[in-house]
């Protein structure tokens, strides 16, 4: 190869490199903008959150698909929560903790094999037992999550509590195993009120 076509050759090569460092420092400009790096107001903090230049948690927005899901399932005729659930109760409040803005929608069901009217014996908030007379099983149980909730200092204006009574089985009533299932407290707590279709059939209280 002559000399100038060399010369050529090395030129050419040089400006497609400076092209290509271009190209990487415009990208890496676009990604590090300010526009970009800026969080965005909000009342929920994310897990693990983000910190500031002094440490403390900063405020992020979170997306409407985030939620947290509960279902609790109880023996026949009964609003007693078992300890084997406060685990997942316990999940609630640290996520509780984490967005004030939300509220925690609770619905309590029954299976068709069990009795409509319960004067059940459910926790209040000192964790001793209060008369519950005359009321709808499906509400004791959801009063029965409701009152757990509140002894660990989740506000009562949080929680909104609903009777679903035994119209909305998940499984057929027709079988032991079946009834068991529908035998339930079915609980979330979303950025958006996700589940508004689940509650048509369902009295609050």
């Amino acid at each position: 190869m002559t000399k100038s076509k060399t010369i050529k050759v090395s030129a050419t090569l040089m400006m497609i490199g400076m092209v290509a460092t271009s190209g990487c420092q415009s990208v890496t400009s676009v990604e590090s903008s300010p526009e970009k790096e800026a969080i965005e107001p909000s009342i929920c903090i994310a897990e693990p959150p983000p910190v500031d230049k002094n440490g403390k948690p900063m405020l992020v927005t979170l997306e409407d698909t985030l939620s947290m899901e509960l279902r609790v399932f109880f023996d026949k005729d009964s609003a007693e929560l078992k300890d084997k659930y406060t685990s997942e109760l316990d999940k609630i409040i640290a996520f509780a903790d984490r967005c004030s803005n939300l509220e925690f929608f609770v619905q309590g069901h029954t299976s068709k094999l069990e009795q409509h009217t319960a004067e059940d014996k459910t926790p209040n908030t000192k964790g001793s037992f209060q008369q519950l007379s005359s009321i709808s099983l499906a509400s004791a149980r959801a009063q029965s999550i409701k009152d757990y909730l509140v002894t660990l200092d989740l506000p009562t204006n949080r929680i909104r509590t609903f009777d679903c009574g035994a119209d909305s089985p998940i499984a057929s009533n027709d079988t032991e195993e079946g009834a068991n299932m529908n035998q339930r407290v079915y609980g979330w707590m979303s950025v958006y009120e996700r589940y508004n279709q689940t509650l048509l059939n369902c009295t609050e209280f």
